[in-house]
């Protein structure tokens, strides 16, 4: 009895850490679309399609690591961590979605100098956060998690300049319903980064706690 409930608590632990993994995996692979995306720009609807399609396997992990969390008692990390990073993973997968759909919404026709190198820095940042979540498994050293972060926090840097160049330039035209048009879609790739740096935020705690 003793055996079986010590071999189930192992299989609910290996269960979530495999799901995290799994999110970071479909993370790359949305980002590393989008990008994709901008430089085939005519084939926008065809990789909104990839994208959502990648956005509800995304969720579905998302709702599968709650699920583990409400009926576990004894979880790898705490579960407030646990719940935390898996949150915001399928955030910045949302944010990635929600720029497609709003670049079709919006009838935007081709991608600025802006759009392309902000997409470029999240595909950097969600690389980082990809390797993050294939150390979590047994890792013990803090410094395997925090080199990682500090990556992230500087592609959010870079990509705050980025964001800040771009609104400049679009408030240079008098086009009131192109720069309403384009300030969302540089306010979604900029709350993409936001979400990156919040998930290494989270590992960085993690690292502190358990390094």
């Amino acid at each position: 009895m003793k055996q079986g409930f010590m071999s189930w608590l192992r299989s609910t632990e290996n269960d979530i850490i495999s799901s995290i993994e799994s999110q970071g995996e479909i993370l790359l692979k949305a980002v590393s679309t989008l990008v994709e995306m901008m430089s085939s720009f005519d084939r926008v609807v065809e990789y909104k399609t990839k994208i959502e399609d990648l956005e509800h396997e995304g969720d579905k992990i998302t709702h599968n690591v709650y699920t583990l969390l409400n009926k576990s008692f004894v979880t790898p990390l705490d579960k407030e961590d646990i719940s935390a990073l898996t949150g915001e993973i399928d955030q910045i997968i949302d944010y990635t979605d929600r720029l497609t759909g709003s670049i079709i919404l919006f009838d935007v026709t081709s991608p600025t100098v802006y759009m392309i190198e902000l997409a470029k820095m999240l595909l950097s940042s969600t690389q980082e956060v990809y390797a993050l979540t294939k150390k979590l498994r047994g890792f013990k050293n803090a410094d395997d998690l925090i080199e990682h972060c500090h990556n992230i926090s500087q592609y959010e840097h870079e990509a705050d300049v980025i964001y800040r160049t771009a609104i400049a330039q679009l408030f240079k035209t008098n086009d009131a319903v192109q720069i309403i048009k384009m300030k969302e879609i540089y306010d979604i790739l900029e709350g993409a980064h936001d979400r990156c740096a919040d998930v290494a935020d989270v590992f960085e705690d993690i690292a502190l706690k358990y390094g």
